[in-house]
């Protein structure tokens, strides 16, 4: 079948401030920095109609290929973040395949974003039990770790 969606190309956060996003998601998180530059001025400004526009844009690798993008609009400014409930709708959060949790929330704490729930297991249908935290993320983005029993690939 023609028209069809073949997965997801990559997540775009945008962030307040681009020096603080990649210190998160490249020093604490481990990610792999793949891109580092602006956008075309003309082609953003024909996506979003947004005159001329300014947009830095860094986008991190996770060791499987996968990808996250984070833009900062330079020019004009965005407006400050508006605080979120997890029951608001939108886009909840982005949620990471990780190992080693216990290490990796640490790491956030210690990098000044501790968890706001620590590590809680969750019991799935089939009985499976993942590893979940709820972590901050520079910009009000909620992270959510995730720690798969070995072997599994998914929920």
């Amino acid at each position: 079948m023609s028209g069809t969606v073949q997965g997801v190309f990559h997540a775009a956060i945008s962030v307040p401030d681009m020096t603080h996003a990649v210190a998160y998601y490249r020093d604490l998180l481990g990610l792999r920095v793949t891109f580092d530059d602006h956008h075309d001025p003309a082609a953003i400004s024909a996506l979003f109609g947004v005159p001329d526009p300014r947009m830095h844009a860094v986008v991190v690798g996770c060791p499987d290929g996968s990808e996250i993008e984070l833009v900062e609009w330079e020019q004009p400014r965005g407006r400050p973040i508006v605080p979120r409930e997890p029951r608001d709708a939108g886009i909840l959060s982005v949620n990471l395949r990780v190992t080693g949790i216990e290490d990796l929330v640490a790491r956030l704490a210690a990098g000044g974003y501790p968890s706001s729930s620590g590590i809680v297991p969750q019991t799935l249908p089939d009985g499976g039990v993942i590893k979940v935290a709820i972590c901050p993320a520079p910009g009000g983005v909620t992270i959510i770790l995730v720690e798969l029993p070995e072997g599994r690939a998914g929920l």
